[in-house]
């Protein structure tokens, strides 16, 4: 889940009272376009973290219907502007059209699910060739057929040029606009938090129930490399700080803080405690000892170990499929943003 998919669910509650969110279970999914990376559970728990969403609700079908809604109590339907086509190539949302419930809002430019997988697809480039030779039994694709599979190059060039172009007015509209009020006990916590998952909702929502405002530090992308190496980060500083705006645990982000916990830090933000998960990779020298020292640290043990390396592994593991559903989806989206008429105008 990225920034672009919190600002559809933020233009959506814009268009109405009560936001009900439908996450399509996974087996539906994979029959309309392959697998997903992320199981039903995990989709379930960031949706539900979204401060824009009143109400999480599973989906069994792929194509939503007017009966589903109804169940669900919603007089209309929302979807951006690049709105899908059923198996038979028809407009899904045509009977919603139809019948006057319809809400459509603008499509994020710059980021895709498509693209944040074509950079996790990088990253396995070279796993892959050196695997080329094993694959399983039951895997119809020769070795000899590898090029076939290769992420295309003109999709490589579109997803490294395809950067996320953020307005001031983006980042307002993620905004709280909120600071802490005299008494409050003020909470810290830091990370890179890329790609956003299960775990990091876990341990923030672990971290606001120990204060009454949370600040969460983000690391720069230079940082975040230099703990990890590898092309981490996946996400940038910019997506990822929108990324933790649009949850309803995390009251301000700070962004580009030091790894390490310093004094004018803790004095700025006036923070009375700094927290950190369990499960959190921290690789390089302690970064919390002043605070350990100034007695203003706690561990937060985590219930959910989930990291992006397990996501990446997820890709690793599957990336032939990944590879096929890229390559198709990329053509698809370049075409989509050539050729688009932009009438509808952002919320």
């Amino acid at each position: 889940m990225h920034s672009g998919h919190f600002n559809a669910l933020r233009q959506a509650k814009e268009l109405c009272e009560t936001l009900v969110v439908g996450v399509i279970k996974s087996d539906a999914i994979a029959k309309a376009k392959g697998p997903p990376i992320m199981t039903d559970e995990e989709r379930l728990a960031l949706a539900s973290a979204c401060k824009w969403v009143d109400e999480v609700v599973i989906q069994e079908t792929y194509d939503p219907t007017i009966e589903q809604i109804d169940r669900h109590s919603c007089s209309h339907v929302a979807h951006g502007d690049d709105l899908v086509q059923t198996a038979d190539g028809k407009d899904a949302y045509q009977p919603f059209k139809d019948a006057k419930r319809m809400k459509i809002f603008k499509r994020t430019e710059g980021i895709s699910t498509t693209d944040i997988v074509g950079r996790m697809l990088l990253m396995t480039k070279e796993v892959m060739w050196e695997e080329k030779k094993v694959f399983q039994k039951q895997t119809i694709v020769e070795a000899s057929n590898i090029n076939s599979l290769e992420i295309d190059q003109a999709s490589i060039e579109q997803t490294l040029n395809n950067k996320i172009l953020n307005t001031t007015r983006r980042i307002m509209q993620f905004s709280n606009n909120k600071k802490p009020k005299p008494g409050d006990k003020i909470v810290y916590i830091d990370g890179s938090f890329d790609i956003l998952h299960q775990g990091h909702v876990d341990v923030l929502r672990k971290a606001k129930e120990l204060g009454d405002f949370l600040y969460v530090g983000v690391y720069d992308n230079e940082t975040i490399n230099k703990i990890k190496g590898k092309n981490y980060p996946i996400l940038n500083l910019q997506e990822r700080v929108l990324n933790l705006l649009a949850l309803k645990y995390v009251d301000e982000v700070i962004m580009g803080v030091p790894y390490k916990v310093n004094e004018q830090l803790i004095k700025n933000f006036k923070i009375d405690l700094i927290v950190e998960g369990t499960c959190s990779q921290k690789t390089m020298d302690d970064p919390y000892e002043l605070p350990i020292k100034l007695g203003i640290y706690q561990q937060i043990q985590a219930v959910n170990k989930q990291t992006a390396d397990e996501l990446i592994e997820r890709i690793v593991s599957n990336r032939l499929r990944f590879l096929e559903k890229y390559n198709s989806r990329k053509k698809k989206e370049i075409n989509f943003f050539e050729n688009h008429d932009y009438k509808v105008e952002e919320i």
